[in-house]
């Protein structure tokens, strides 16, 4: 695909290449697995969490690290940045698939 890049190195030099490419822009990180270990490295500045009301039967955890230390997050959007943020869903009759 035009316009994307293959590395095969550490996470870190991967955040420097990227972040040199993107020219001042945004690095934004897609992968659950390469996310937690730059979550764990401090080479995160914001996380952006979508969630969508579906259940997917199968997939990546998020931050998947049996035995680490939480990691508190503070909310960027909203009047109190240390509140919590409560989604209420109700699964769909038929909702399978």
């Amino acid at each position: 695909m035009p316009g994307v890049t293959f590395l095969s190195c550490d996470v870190a030099e991967a955040v420097r290449i990227g972040l040199e490419a993107a020219g001042g822009g945004n690095l934004e990180v897609f992968s659950p697995t390469v996310g937690r270990q730059l979550l764990e490295r401090g080479l995160i500045d914001e996380i952006d969490l979508h969630v969508a009301p579906v259940l997917l039967g199968d997939g990546v955890r998020l931050f998947d690290n049996p035995g680490g230390a939480p990691v508190r997050l503070a909310l960027l959007n909203g009047d109190d940045p240390a509140r919590e943020v409560n989604l209420r869903y109700r699964p769909l009759p038929g909702g399978q698939g």
